[in-house]
């Protein structure tokens, strides 16, 4: 592939066109300069999403691309959007819903161009829905209200974008940030007290620039001790905590980490002040011995009441549960359709059935999945309905396939974003996923939409990745009478977001059911064995790798040898040549730029050029035999890969792995196969698609290969939580690479889950 022509930054204003594609992370979108003049825009970034009409000053770099052309590329947080003025309004108008190019004329036409002033009260608004449609008075009125609507919203955006520059910060991003999060009269707002910025612009910056703006306020004697300059130092702190995954932080060390902040003394007064002003302002709650995060204590203390109310029965769902008996003899005819279940797995069944708030734990071969398939199959013969769900793309194609819901005609377990959203489609009304052909035929009812009522049972599954936020968001949906289970393993690392909510529940015992004896058929690798060593605490002895050798086992290798040591282990088990189900490799820093060895990125690196066959290849060379993409992945013939995000329209889901079948270098493009589905990524989709020779942790958990090589680094999360986690995802081979010193320290640590602070839990009685 031909090395891209880059030229200098160009800063361009461009009005909105048409929208050529949007994705998570960019956005393409044609952009006319002047009447006779458009250009292709590439705007990268989650938040940057432009509407056609809209005015923007956009800065970037052109890129001569061989499948589309002269592009501009650029950061979309920093585009600056403009309020239309002159020639611009007319397209602007006529992108609104309801304008079109009609109206936009006989607005244009009565007003002779002096919109800015129509927009912003200078005309009464039955006036102008008069021009906008005289024969359709309601609807212009409609119209003529979301008309200004629009237009203030535009107006307020670039007022607080002047403002926030005008007192030295540049950020495009965060003034935006700032103009979506205060709304209207945001520059009002800002004026009298800067500090609400505290959680998304910097402290160091926003404190030199608050108190300038404080010291004209002849209301503030003292800008130092100001409650707003407290208060906003108070923040900070808590959403520092936040970041770490805490919902709640000691007492002991808290005033002292504000007043640092505030680069004061942590004095007697000071401290009472600071704890008098959080508390009357709900910047902290009290927490007895800690302070929780308010937002976090909201939703803790709501989960918990729910889950209270729920394990109390006295909300009573559509089905009945037999007694005893008959509960017992239904669960037998159960097993004598599907597999025999083990007493403990038994019990296990009619616990959860009993209970309508349940958690379902067990370490690794304990057999969850199939006392989960158990479950589900003994409540739909009772009457009820099931729906399936877990955090991961992974997560939920295992769900579906333990299950049993991997038939034609069955609906499979959804991502916990997909359930949510099918839900919210089902109450706009609608059924299926997709539109419904009327063709006669009846819709596919593997398509039907997920539907929670007083009858159903949700299991979510992988429950231990599940944070507080996400928790909240089912425990609101679902509605009275409606079923929850929570199936996990809570020696696994904690969410990636804040808050515990499985760990904490799962050591109330009259709701959880605790699977602990390894079963003797799935324990002939000894992984469950050691496992359980590393759960207990106890001192792990591991047996030096061998080829072909099975089982837990460690390689030695001191920091700086091992990658190269990985790929020795990797070249021994037969490489990737297989497939992810077969190999995986996992590591826990996805990059150190001083000290790269063991990084995900270092190792995708290595066997991608290993894959190409020569590590001294020119640059030349590389671009003939590889597509680039993003984030320094470039893609060759038979490199694996993992897709980033969910795309239900394409098939794909965030974790889904694949591997490059074919590429074209003068196209740019690079085609891959998904379990037997092919799919082209082209310049825009690359964004989207990652090697994955190596993956983190977190991104596997979920998923399972026959053999595991682990990546053994001296870093911070890397505890026994990470080698638990890790050593679980091999069905039959967990190699682990690195220093035996690091592997004693490691598991000498806290694990990470018992490191995080919460401000509940989860008591129910």
């Amino acid at each position: 592939m031909t090395a891209p022509t880059i030229t200098p930054l160009e800063r361009l204003k461009v009005q909105v066109a048409s929208i050529l594609w949007s994705g998570d992370t960019a956005t393409a979108f044609t952009g006319r300069v002047s009447r006779a003049e458009s250009i292709r825009i590439v705007g990268r970034g989650r938040l940057f999403q432009p509407a056609i009409g809209e005015v923007y000053e956009v800065i970037g770099e052109w890129y001569d691309s061989p499948k589309y052309g002269r592009q501009l590329y650029g950061d979309g947080a920093v585009f600056r959007r403009h309020l239309p003025s002159g020639a611009l309004v007319v397209p602007w108008l006529q992108s609104l819903d309801g304008v079109g190019p009609t109206r936009a004329k006989r607005i244009v036409k009565a007003f002779k161009g002096n919109l800015e002033g129509v927009f912003e009260g200078g005309v009464a608004l039955d006036r102008l829905a008069d021009i906008i449609d005289p024969e359709r008075p309601n609807l212009a009125a409609r119209v003529a209200v979301a008309v200004t609507r629009r237009w203030q919203e535009i107006k307020d955006e670039y007022e607080t974008i002047r403002w926030l520059e005008d007192q030295g910060v540049e950020d495009v991003h965060i003034a935006k940030q700032a103009a979506r999060l205060l709304g209207p009269g945001a520059v009002k707002i800002l004026s009298r007290n800067p500090y609400v910025l505290a959680t998304i612009l910097p402290w160091a910056r926003l404190d030199q620039m608050a108190k300038r703006v404080l010291r004209r306020r002849p209301d503030i004697d003292d800008h130092i001790r100001c409650p707003e300059r407290l208060v906003g130092a108070i923040d900070v702190v808590v959403q520092e905590h936040v970041s770490e995954g805490h919902t709640a932080f000691p007492k002991a060390d808290f005033t002292a980490s504000v007043a640092r902040k505030l680069d004061l003394d942590e004095t007697p007064d000071l401290a009472a002040r600071i704890r008098h002003i959080g508390e009357a302002n709900r910047a902290v709650v009290d927490g007895d011995i800690l302070w929780r995060a308010p937002g976090c204590a909201i939703m803790e203390d709501e989960i918990r009441a729910r889950f209270a109310e729920m394990a109390s029965g006295t909300k009573k769902g559509g089905v009945k549960i037999p007694g005893e008996v008959d509960l017992r003899r239904i669960l037998a005819m159960v097993e004598r359709r599907g597999r025999s279940l083990h007493q403990e797995q038994r019990e296990a069944v009619l616990k959860v059935i009993r209970n309508p708030i349940a958690c379902l734990t067990g370490g690794a071969g304990t057999g969850k999945t199939t006392t989960c398939r158990a479950i589900v199959d003994l409540w739909e013969i009772l009457g009820g309905h099931v729906e399936l769900a877990a955090l991961s793309g992974k997560a939920a194609f295992r769900l579906t396939i333990g299950a049993g819901r991997d038939a034609p005609g069955r609906r499979p377990a959804l991502t916990i974003h997909r359930l949510l959203l099918g839900l919210k489609k089902r109450g706009e009304g609608r059924t299926h996923w997709g539109q419904i052909t009327g063709d006669g035929e009846p819709p596919d009812p593997a398509r039907e939409l997920p539907q929670l009522t007083d009858r159903t049972l949700l299991v979510i599954d992988e429950a231990s990745m599940v944070d507080l936020g996400q928790m909240h968001q089912l425990v609101e949906i679902m509605p009275p009478g409606c079923r929850l289970l929570l199936v996990g393993d809570a020696f696994q690392l904690p969410p990636i977001g804040f808050g515990l909510v499985f760990h904490r529940l799962v050591s109330e015992p009259k709701i959880s059911a605790t699977l602990e004896t390894i079963r003797r058929q799935e324990d002939g690798t000894g992984i469950p064995e050691i496992s359980r060593i590393i759960r207990c605490g106890q001192k792990l002895d591991l047996a030096p790798y061998r080829p072909g050798q099975g089982g837990v086992s460690f390689v030695r290798a001191v920091e700086g040898q091992i990658s190269e040591a990985i790929e020795a282990v990797v070249r021994d088990l037969g490489g990737f040549s297989a497939g992810s189900q077969n190999l995986m490799v996992l590591a826990p820093v996805n990059h150190r730029s001083n000290r790269p060895d063991g990084t995900v990125r270092d190792l995708n690196r290595r066997f991608h050029l290993r894959n190409l066959g020569d590590r001294d290849l020119s640059e030349e060379e590389l671009e003939t035999c590889s597509v680039r993409g993003y984030i320094g992945n470039a893609f060759a013939e038979g490199d694996p890969v993992t897709f980033l995000r969910n795309d239900y329209d394409v098939g794909l889901r965030n974790g889904s792995l694949g591997r490059v079948i074919a590429i074209n270098p003068k196209a740019g493009t690079v085609t891959c196969d998904f379990e037997s589905d092919e799919k082209e990524f082209g310049n825009k989709d690359l964004i989207d698609l990652s090697l994955a020779y190596a993956l983190s942790c977190h991104r596997a958990q979920g998923s399972q290969a026959k053999a595991v090589v682990i990546s053994l680094l001296d870093a911070p999360n890397v505890d026994p939580s990470w080698i638990y986690t890790a050593v679980t995802r091999a069905e039959e081979n967990a190699v682990l690479v690195g220093d035996l010193a690091v592997l004693e320290r490691t598991l000498a640590r806290t694990p990470a889950f018992d490191r995080r602070l919460t401000g509940s839990a989860m008591r129910l009685s």
